[in-house]
């Protein structure tokens, strides 16, 4: 198999990365990370955890959302909150969720992936 130059000027066989490109993946997803903030400087902490969970035994053992047939076993919110705290705790925009079904569900919306986030009209 013919080998590739990577941006940095090193042969590397085809299909595999250069070192030089896990680092800068590495430092690209620590850079993303902390713009983002850590899920109990959004709001995702023990309160969250504790409502949700309350909420979610209170509909018995509802299955996804989405369709798929999976118990749900986590709160999602409908439209993504991004800091807004009054849309974050209403009730109106929670639905069942699977773990699963989330993360796909987030990357397809918000991007993931090298995707570029959905444009919600």
């Amino acid at each position: 198999m013919p080998n590739v130059i990577c941006p940095c000027g090193v042969s590397v066989p085809k299909g595999t990365r250069c070192d030089c490109s896990e680092r800068r993946a590495k430092a690209r997803e620590k850079q993303l990370d902390a713009e983002r903030g850590s899920a109990a400087s959004r709001g995702y902490d023990s309160k969250w955890r504790r409502e949700s969970q309350v909420w979610l035994a209170a509909l018995g053992e509802p299955l996804c959302a989405c369709g798929c047939g999976r118990k749900a076993n986590m709160v999602d919110h409908r439209v993504a909150a991004k800091g807004d705290e009054k849309l974050f705790w209403d009730r109106k925009n929670w639905q069942p969720y699977h773990t699963i079904c989330n993360t796909r569900k987030a990357i397809r919306e918000e991007g993931g992936f090298g995707r570029k986030p959905k444009v919600l009209q």
